[in-house]
């Protein structure tokens, strides 16, 4: 299912539960430009953006934190979220890197 945003010519969707969008460039996922903006810079290679409350639709800058592929492998195969509050609230940090 495909949505226009009239404003910006802006076609939007949802793929496997993750926003996209589309500007004319080819299809983006909205989250991963959400952190982008948040950081300042582009998502390095190896690194993921996890969702901290587990809802693929809200990408809220303070619902993002980008973790090495590794770290966020291990908190959803372990299912771990108290991991990452513990984490957040030691190193006062939300974007690792």
């Amino acid at each position: 299912m495909y949505r226009y945003k009239r404003r910006l010519n802006l076609k939007t969707r949802i793929k496997n539960g993750y926003h996209q969008y589309n500007a004319g460039k080819g299809w983006i996922w909205t989250h991963r430009r959400v952190a982008e903006k948040k950081m300042g810079n582009r998502i390095l290679p190896g690194y993921e953006v996890h969702h901290i409350n587990g809802i693929k639709t809200d990408n809220r800058p303070s619902n993002l934190i980008v973790l090495s592929k590794a770290k966020h492998r291990a908190i959803h195969n372990k299912g771990v979220k108290k991991w990452i509050f513990k984490t957040i609230s030691k190193t006062k940090e939300v974007i690792l890197y």
